[in-house]
């Protein structure tokens, strides 16, 4: 009888070795953990993050994991909640692509860290070993987000996240590995996170788009898929056939469209090397219209006083997502300004930076925030539908002058990447509101010589700032 695509999932992400790994992949995947470790020191501080880390205490379960600068310890289920929401909620982590030049963002694979540094940290897992599960996480996610057609269009129209199902299934098998699990037991793994982990688009549409809720997007289904391999390790089984099987995820969340074979095809490339890296705590798609007003006011020192009218220029998906003058043009709170177009490019202007400083709940107040917000228009181009977040940007001034700036490959994308220092800048951006600089150098030697090390808490322990009874950070 032929194996199912579960079984076959499971048998990649069970015999990829380190040895494997080409010395760029190797790299990457010490890029992507350097940055998402700011990525998690940048989210430490925000209200959802005390939020949970109060629950958690409460809760008081085994302490195996570490979360994050205060050094509570945690059971490495909690740990992947808190730690998976700090490095998602300032919006700055990467975007995964099946190919160089896609303009299909596959998600924010980065986010898959937290959970593999938790088990791994429980399981004493080895600097190599958390490198393939680095790589096996990236690349899982990506194989079924291709089954999906290589876009989010068949999810999004069923009313689903992108996460749904794919989290789950793909770090219910990685962290099986780390877990010890043997080839059926992952299998089960993922049928038993696939079949109880599925997420609402609710998270990520109308006048609900972005509350606190959307940072656990990713994190929950890691949970869920954490759970599953806890669950398998213990013989616990689930139905093998949960992708194609009568009610399975083909028939339920994909109404039937996925490319079951795909799930069972060998990789053709490592698309971890694809991965955009963020400089811009902005939604992804308005990259190029903010990095483009950003050059334009700094170039020749535009006041936020003299400005008449802003018009922007971009694509059709930026314009759809986030330029809607009903939904984006004055929004509430943190989680709805970073995605709109209008508050993005009038702090921008106003502040000459796009960084934490401009979601403080006194910049949404700011009255000369809103009145350039109400300067700004947006339009779409067909043109520039050949590029992933493209911006062109013309500020006019009060004295008839006007001033132009275009971005058609923003820093971070495949086409422009961020060096090596710009990803150690950005971490240390972050990372510096807690730690000195040598505890920062530390923090990035280790990761670049990670498979060195024999036990991933090695890194863990320098993430700390101050010890489980210091200087505690959460909500009572």
């Amino acid at each position: 009888m032929d194996r199912t695509a579960a079984e076959h999932l499971a048998n990649e992400a069970k015999s990829l070795t380190f040895r494997e790994l080409p010395p760029e992949v190797i790299h990457q995947v010490k890029r992507s953990l350097i940055d998402t470790i700011g990525l998690g020191f940048g989210g430490y501080l925000s209200e959802p993050s005390n939020i949970l880390q109060s629950v958690i205490r409460e809760a008081n379960g085994p302490a195996e994991s570490t979360i994050f600068v205060n050094g509570l310890k945690a059971s490495c289920l909690d740990a992947t909640l808190a730690n998976g929401l700090m490095v998602r909620y300032n919006n700055m982590f990467d975007r995964a692509f099946l190919t160089k030049d896609s303009l299909n963002p596959a998600g924010s694979n980065c986010e898959s860290i937290p959970a593999l540094l938790a088990v791994g940290e429980r399981q004493h897992s080895s600097g190599q070993d958390v490198i393939v599960a680095i790589v096996l996480a990236y690349e899982l996610l990506n194989k079924i987000f291709d089954s999906l057609g290589g876009d989010n269009k068949i999810l999004d129209s069923r009313g689903w996240t992108h996460e749904t199902m794919r989290t789950p299934c793909a770090m219910a098998l990685v962290t099986g590995r780390l877990l010890g699990l043997n080839e059926e037991q992952m299998a089960h793994a993922l049928a038993l996170a696939g079949c109880f982990h599925l997420e609402l688009r609710i998270l990520n549409s109308g006048e609900n788009e972005l509350t606190m809720a959307r940072s656990l997007r990713f994190a929950y289904g890691a949970y869920g898929g954490i759970h599953g391999a806890m669950l398998a390790r213990k013989g616990f089984k689930g139905p093998l056939d949960v992708f194609e099987g009568r009610h399975g995820i083909d028939e339920v969340v994909a109404g039937g469209k996925m490319d079951l074979e795909k799930l069972k095809q060998p990789r053709k490339a490592w698309t971890i090397l694809y991965t955009q890296m963020s400089n811009l705590g902005v939604g992804v798609h308005m990259h190029g219209l903010i990095e483009a007003t950003l050059k334009v006011v700094r170039e020749h020192d535009i006041k936020a006083k003299d400005v008449a009218n802003v018009r922007i220029t971009t694509n059709s998906t930026t314009h759809r997502i986030l330029a809607n003058p009903t939904t984006r043009r004055y929004p509430k709170n943190k989680e709805t300004a970073d995605h709109s177009s209008y508050y993005c490019a009038a702090v921008s202007i106003l502040d000459r930076a796009i960084g934490l400083e401009q979601f403080s709940d006194e910049k949404l107040q700011d009255i000369r925030v809103k009145e350039l917000m109400d300067k700004v228009q947006i339009e779409s181009d067909p043109k520039l539908d050949a590029y992933y977040n493209p911006g062109i940007v013309e500020i006019s001034t009060y004295d008839s002058k006007k001033y132009t700036g275009t971005v058609l490959h923003p820093k971070g994308g495949a086409m422009n990447p961020m060096t090596d220092a710009d990803i150690e800048e950005k971490f240390r951006s972050a990372a510096a509101k807690f730690m000195g600089e040598k505890q920062m150098k530390q923090i990035i030697d280790t990761v670049y010589n990670l498979e060195k090390f024999d036990d991933i808490g090695d890194l863990v322990k320098l993430l700390v700032v101050a010890g489980p009874t210091g200087r505690v950070l959460v909500a009572s």
